[in-house]
């Protein structure tokens, strides 16, 4: 057992000491706001005309979108699932005997929870590696301009025409983020469980707005430009931060136990230890109950796990609240090969989504002709954030009690901010 613990401490060394932070310039929560609401600025105006640098800005009908919209990212990518700390070896005592036995042929999902648990005085200890590109937000790519906001100018004294003007901010993005989880499962007792899990995070943004004046009631002035006098510019900001991510500190109970399986009741917290002004974490602590079901059926387990998550406060963004659920079996290919599937639900609690809608700008010109024009923005809506993943992988029995798993999370919805394809690879080994 001391050679366990001594293996993990190791573990936990060399991913810590090459998880020094690279900060970015412009804190990472922020970069996006920065860009489209205060990098986006015109050239001086002619003589005669109030200075127009800095005055457009998202309408209030538009609610803000590219701040809400930072804040969904945000919130997403510091709650992204990552791996179970549950052991692929499960043992049981037999009295009779005298010796730990086998609980399951099975060696457990890799997103989801059993009942089984470790077995007294038996650690397992692990790590997991995951590469998530995030492509899409509802739906729109984030590489090529489809995710566009609009900023209207600001309302300065007089009656003034030349507000009726808009500029249009067309968002290219690549974000990406990378996550080595080292974990620890320990069987205090038979029947109970404490597990770790310390994630190390590297994120990485490049972000460019191309953005374009509307002239829509200045037409053939050139009262409104870019450095340079055009009506097209772009702006650019990238970013990228390394370090600890939210340490999560897990104890399991089994209050049934059946022959491969039973009931458990399972307790989560989250521990904000990550740097959440670079989306290294949530910046708020968090505790999440769980009901854990499984059983042996031959060569297949089935599972199920429901649980809820409430959320304290933050400084940097607001995290919901959280209902989710996981559904899966594992299947027994070969004594040494356990395949999976699994289904990941998650609905984050009156989150709101950020839907395109047609918006109706009316303007008019410096003659006092009006006009209108019906574009398509973000605004927000209410209600829950409702996310799924599917999770498809397997654990392999490469030699005595070392696993090796391979697994990949697919996203199912084109909801919030998404990341299509997430590869998994981990270890993990049993004392």
């Amino acid at each position: 057992m001391a050679r366990g613990w001594r293996s993990f401490c190791v573990l936990c060394g060399f991913v810590l000491l090459v998880s020094s932070p690279v900060d970015a310039q412009v804190p990472l929560s922020q970069l996006l706001v920065n860009l489209i609401q205060a990098d986006v600025q015109l050239a001086p105006p002619p003589p005669g005309f109030v200075s127009h640098e800095a005055h457009f800005v998202p309408g209030t009908d538009q609610q803000l979108a590219p701040y809400l919209f930072n804040q969904q990212l945000v919130a997403q990518l510091a709650t992204f699932p990552i791996g179970s700390p549950t052991g692929g070896f499960a043992f049981t005592f037999e009295p009779s005997s005298g010796t730990f036995q086998r609980a399951t042929n099975s060696f457990g999902p890799s997103f989801a929870d059993r009942a089984l648990t470790n077995g007294r005085r038996k650690l397992t200890i692990g790590a997991n590696y995951q590469y998530s590109k995030y492509t899409s937000f509802e739906g729109s790519k984030l590489d090529n301009g489809d995710v566009k906001f609009y900023l209207a100018h600001q309302d300065v004294p007089g009656d003034n025409s030349f507000e009726g003007d808009l500029v249009q901010t067309a968002l290219k993005l690549d974000l990406s983020s990378a996550t080595t989880t080292i974990f620890a499962n320990y069987g205090v007792t038979n029947n109970f469980d404490l597990a770790l899990a310390i994630p190390v995070v590297h994120v990485s943004m490049d972000a460019t707005v191309d953005a374009t004046i509307l002239r829509l009631a200045t037409a053939g002035t050139n009262i409104h430009t870019f450095p340079g006098g055009g009506t097209t510019a772009s702006f650019s900001d990238s970013g990228s931060a390394s370090g600890i991510g939210d340490i999560l500190v897990r104890a399991k109970y089994r209050f049934l136990s059946t022959p491969g399986g039973g009931l458990a009741a399972g307790v989560e917290v989250r521990v904000p230890s990550g740097d959440a002004e670079n989306l290294l974490g949530t910046g708020a602590a968090a505790a999440t109950i769980s009901l854990i079901g499984s059983s042996s059926r031959g060569r297949l387990a089935p599972h199920f796990n429901v649980a809820l998550m409430g959320s304290g406060q933050s400084d940097v963004v607001r995290i919901a609240n959280e209902f989710s659920y996981k559904l899966g079996t594992e299947f027994v290919a070969k004594p040494a090969v356990t395949l999976t599937a699994d289904l990941l639900g998650r609905s984050l609690i009156d989150a709101g989504r950020l839907t395109a809608t047609d918006i109706t700008h009316t303007f008019r010109n410096a003659a006092g002709t009006p006009g209108s024009v019906t574009l398509s923005e973000y605004v927000s809506q209410s209600g829950n954030l409702n996310l799924l993943n599917v999770a498809l992988g397997g654990k392999f029995n490469v030699a005595g009690r070392l696993l090796i798993n391979a697994n990949v999370l697919l996203a199912v919805t084109d909801a919030g901010v998404t990341s299509r394809v997430t590869p998994v690879i981990g270890f993990e080994y049993a004392f």
